[in-house]
């Protein structure tokens, strides 16, 4: 399995960033898609591209592929569906059932 990675930032000295940014994805070949299913971090806010962070991610994919690391696709948990609500104690599901007159 390869390791977690994490990017490099060059602002006031060395640190490390939150995610790659979509300028470093680009120049090494990488959908947002597959970075996402490769557990890849991305910044959307970062706009800067360094050659170390392009390295870096190209050979973690190189290293996943080779492990054959599959991540499937993100799944989204729908939220409960909107229904009507249970009307058979509202005056309003009383007149409906005819039970007001």
């Amino acid at each position: 399995m390869p390791r977690i990675i994490t990017p490099t930032i060059f602002r006031r000295g060395l640190r490390e960033g939150k995610g790659f940014s979509r300028a470093e994805l680009d120049e090494a070949v990488i959908s947002i898609d597959e970075a996402v299913r490769l557990g890849i971090p991305i910044d959307n806010r970062r706009g800067t591209r360094y050659e170390e962070n392009v390295k870096e991610v190209r050979t973690y994919v190189e290293e996943a592929r080779k492990a054959g690391v599959k991540i499937g696709r993100p799944r989204f948990r729908s939220k409960a569906k909107k229904g009507r609500a249970y009307r058979g104690l509202t005056s309003a599901g009383k007149k409906i059932r005819g039970l007001r007159k």
